[in-house]
Formats: structure tokens, C-alpha cells, sequence
């Protein structure tokens, strides 16, 4: 289930899935002295991490675009764009383009998520330069062909209506309505549907022409290719593409919340859901590193306070814990209980009485952390758990490419990418402690609860 937020928080799922066997001796990722870092005369920022020996490249494009530069009345464009980015181009038609996709090694695509828009290929190192030009062009010379946006609205649509049916994205959704008051963190998917009805080619254009720009694009390379040659090979793709100027960014103001808000609704879902969250930093902010380690502590594996009070004392919970979505505005840590509320209760009992003993518990492992520092031993396994949680997340080269463009474009930099383990190891309980005060305040909940079982 907790995959089905990857819909909202792409590359940060790993942080869940991770076991909390994964201690804080892991060796620390240190600054990669072999990242190269070049900003072309056009504003292009190029980041490239050489891998010998592999024969394989991954290419990351970063378009610094998400759900922070849409309106309401244009929520769900960005995404729209994205999907299209590889239809076909001025130059060439969607045939030609499939034939160098398949060539390449048939492995392109692109991706949406609130902070940013990517296209991503792994290839090998003979096809990496026709990949690095097909990736240009689709990223300079997009054509939005009335068929191919007919075609794509329907799969778009179609999509959106399905996600509907996801109770656990239903839950998500509410929370998030529930925290923020009015920017693109907050939309659910069915604010969405206007905008991609109604859009025209040329208002998919348009959208294009204003950020798909070379000063708002971070390209990051890795593996089986030089650093010479992989800038020559990017400095031809964006040949004579200048740098324009940016619309003002509408990013997404900070919040706050004054009163506990809450949700109560029932599904035909045979389990309940219960989703509390809070108001949390940036991943830009100074504080991230420890609210991630105070993440951990409460819901960050099978050592977690969650795990240990919630499922393992009380017996409550097929899946329980937490997730901190690293965002480049203002973000919400997400604490989750799934449960059946009827299994072993009384004949007669109500539902809703279960999760509300949860949300008590909850609470008071939320309040623990702000009135006492945490032990030794938890705040080692957090420690570990979030530096072995992020590291997880690099295994593959993709990942490894995907992860240098996000830091810095989300982050500010791409050391935040090989910094992070750092950061963390030198949390303190006392840092953790500060931040639980800080940021533990006013939160939001939402329960699904299952409707009656009949007599």
C-alpha cells in the first residue's frame, strides 16, 4: 500500500520499505570528488559522475516544474506536458522518435512529481550520444500534435479516474486538503481533471515554451562515459538554445495549522486507514536532518516507537508507520496505521473507537520525543535507518543520476546528495528533541473506516 504514494512522493517511498536492521555504523556518504559540475553560457547546468567499466549511461533531465508553478485553474498541465514530451518534436515524427528510442535501447521515459519534471534513459555508451540528442531535442523542439494530445488526455483521464478507487490515495489526499490551505501540495488528483479536459495543443505549448528552458533544466550524467565528451555531446543538443527569462515562481508558502483539523468518512474498504500528519521542513531546511532522524525514530521500520508500542504491545496495525516526503517547499511527515478495527473486538464494539486508541498512542509517542531526549539506542537506529534508508535508494545507476539532479535542483545543490549521510550522523538527541518541539504542534487526521458488518 505504501507504494501507491509514489503518485506524490516519487523517490521517497524507499524510506519505508527499508528495514530497521540498518544501524548508524554504515559508512557515510562523503562528497564524490569525481562529480563534475559545469553551467553551459545558456544557463544548461550539467552535473556528470564517470562510472568505468559498466559500458551502460543514465541521463537524467531535471525541469525545475511541479505543482508549485500551476494554478488551480491550471493544476494537472505540468503533468499533461510531461507526457508528451516524447510524441514526437518539430523535427521529427512520433515513428521516428519511437525507431531512436527503441535504438538507443528502447529504456526512455518521462516522470511528474509536485517539485519537478524528468526525463530519464539508460543506455549504452555507443548509443549515449544519439540518447543525449533525442533528449535535447524533446527538450527544445516539443511538438504537441493534436492527435497525441486527443490520445493522451484519454489515458490521463482515464487514470485519474481509476486513482480514485485507491483508498489509501483517498486518505492522502483529504490529509493534504486537511494541512495545506491553498497551494499545488494540496490538490487532489481530481482537481486535475478541468485542466486536462479543456487544454488545447497550444496552451500545452505554451506551458512548455515558459519553463522548458535551458536555465531551468539540470542534466546530470553517470557511468561509462568522459567528461569531455559528454559535455561536447550536450553542448551540440542544446546548440543555439538561449537562455529566457522565468515566470515568477508561485512556489508554495509556507503554513501553519492553529487547531487540530480532522476527517472521519467510511469506504467499502474491509480495513481502516488512518493517516496523521504534520506541518514539517523543507528539504532545503537546516532542520531536515533531524526532523528525518525524529521520522525515523517514530515510524522508520521494525525498531521504530510505532512498531514497538502500536503493533507489537497493542496488536494493532497491518502496516504502520511513517514517511517524510523530501519537498522543495514546506513539507508534511505522514504517520499511517492500517488496521482491521473488527478483528477480536466485542460483538457490538464501534469501529472508530479502535483508531481513536491508536491516534491517543500515537500522540503519546509524539510527545515523548518532545519531553525527553532519545536514548543511545534509539537514536543510533534512527540515525542508521535514515542513512541506510537513502542510500537503498541508490543502488542502480538511474538512481544515481535521477538522485544528482533532484539535489540540485530541489535540494539547491548536488552535494546535498552526497552530503546527506554526514548530516545525519551528526544529529544529537538534543537536535531531535528540538525539532519534535518545533515542529509536533497542530496536526492533521483522516480516518476511512470500513461501514458495518452486517449481523
Amino acid at each position: 500500500m505504501i507504494r501507491t504514494l509514489r503518485v506524490f512522493c516519487s523517490i521517497l517511498i524507499a524510506v519505508c520499505a527499508a528495514t530497521g536492521s540498518l544501524n548508524a555504523q554504515a559508512p557515510a556518504a562523503r562528497p564524490d570528488t569525481k562529480i563534475v559540475r559545469k553551467v553551459l553560457d545558456n544557463g544548461l547546468t550539467v552535473l556528470i559522475k564517470p562510472e568505468e567499466g559498466s559500458g551502460l549511461v543514465a541521463v537524467v533531465a531535471t525541469v525545475k516544474v511541479g505543482a508549485g508553478q500551476e494554478s488551480i485553474q491550471t493544476a494537472g498541465i505540468g503533468n499533461f506536458v510531461s507526457r508528451l514530451l516524447l510524441a514526437s518534436t518539430r523535427l521529427k515524427s512520433a515513428e521516428q522518435v519511437a525507431s531512436i528510442a527503441d535504438e538507443v535501447g528502447g529504456n526512455i521515459g518521462t516522470d511528474w512529481d509536485p517539485d519537478i519534471t524528468t526525463i530519464r534513459t539508460v543506455t549504452t555508451s555507443v548509443g549515449f550520444d544519439r540518447a543525449m540528442s533525442l533528449i535535447g531535442e524533446s527538450l527544445t523542439e516539443a511538438n504537441f500534435e493534436s492527435q497525441w494530445v486527443e490520445q493522451e488526455r484519454k489515458k490521463l483521464l482515464a487514470e485519474m479516474k481509476s486513482g480514485n478507487d485507491d483508498v489509501f490515495q483517498q486518505a492522502y489526499s483529504q490529509l493534504r486538503q486537511l494541512l495545506y490551505e491553498d497551494n499545488g501540495y494540496r490538490r487532489p488528483p481530481s482537481a486535475s481533471d478541468h485542466a486536462v479536459t479543456v487544454a488545447t495543443p497550444d496552451d500545452l505549448q505554451r506551458f512548455f515554451s515558459k519553463y522548458y528552458v535551458p536555465n531551468n533544466i539540470v542534466l546530470s550524467i553517470a557511468g561509462d562515459v568522459t567528461v569531455d565528451h559528454a559535455i561536447d555531446r550536450v553542448q551540440k543538443a542544446f546548440a543555439g538554445v538561449v537562455a529566457r527569462k522565468l515566470p515568477f515562481d508561485r512556489g508554495v508558502p509556507d503554513e501553519t495549522l492553529d487547531i487540530p483539523r480532522f476527517r472521519a468518512s467510511e469506504t467499502d474498504a474491509k480495513v481502516a486507514y488512518m493517516l496523521v500528519g504534520w506541518l514539517a521542513p523543507s528539504v532545503s531546511s537546516p532542520d531536515y536532518p533531524a526532523f528525518a532522524v525524529a521520522a525515523s525514530a517514530l515510524g522508520g521500520g521494525k525498531g521504530s516507537l510505532m512498531f514497538q508500542e502500536i503493533r507489537q504491545k497493542q496488536g494493532i496495525g497491518y502496516e504502520i508507520g511513517t514517511t517524510y516526503p523530501r519537498l522543495r517547499y514546506q513539507g508534511h511527515l505522514i504517520a499511517y496505521i492500517i488496521t482491521d478495527p473488527f478483528k477480536n473486538a466485542p460483538p457490538g464494539s464501534k469501529p472508530n473507537l479502535l483508531l481513536d486508541d491508536a491516534r491517543k498512542s500515537l500522540i503519546s509517542l509524539v510527545d515523548g520525543l518532545k519531553d525527553s531526549p532519545l536514548s543511545a539506542e534509539d537514536l543510533e537506529r534512527a540515525k542508521g535507518f535514515t542513512i541506510g534508508s537513502y542510500a537503498l535508494g541508490h543502488q542502480h545507476l538511474l538512481d544515481r543520476a535521477l538522485l544528482l539532479g533532484w539535489a540540485e535542483a530541489v535540494a539547491g545543490s548536488y552535494t546535498f546528495d552526497t552530503g546527506y549521510a554526514d548530516k545525519v550522523q551528526s544529529v544529537t538527541a538534543a537536535d531531535v528533541q528540538r525539532v519534535a518541539r518545533k515542529y509536533f504542534t497542530n496536526y492533521a487526521a483522516v480516518v476511512l473506516l470500513p461501514k458495518p458488518q452486517s449481523e
